[in-house]
């Protein structure tokens, strides 16, 4: 069995949430830990039909991102990281995914 070349950081979110709720979240999310969105588009359009995929970087000219895919149909949302990233990307997981949960708490709220 081949050796896994990323990671997935599953967020929970609530059933139902729509693309607009889950964009303004990402927003909100990144923009507390000091990352910008460098793309937005979908992920595995075969696989995850209808999917918004997510690329974050902290400065445009530093190599490394890290991505994050929302999956309305299933209410699924994860973040990847590939194991070959740089440590800035490494140690900006859990700042992200913190913020994430936080931005998910708020709405429930």
């Amino acid at each position: 069995m081949p050796t896994k070349k990323s990671t997935d950081y599953h967020v929970e979110i609530p059933e139902g949430l729509t693309p607009v709720e889950m964009t303004g979240i990402v927003e909100r999310a990144a923009e507390s830990v000091g990352l910008y969105i460098s793309h937005v588009g979908s992920y595995s359009r075969k696989k995850y039909p209808n999917s918004i995929h997510w690329h974050f970087k902290r400065d445009p000219k530093e190599r490394g991102l890290l991505d994050a895919t929302f999956w309305d149909i299933k209410s699924l949302f994860w973040l990847m990281i590939r194991h070959s990233e740089p440590r800035w990307v490494k140690q900006m997981v859990p700042k992200l995914l913190a913020a994430l949960k936080r931005e998910v708490a708020a709405l429930e709220a």
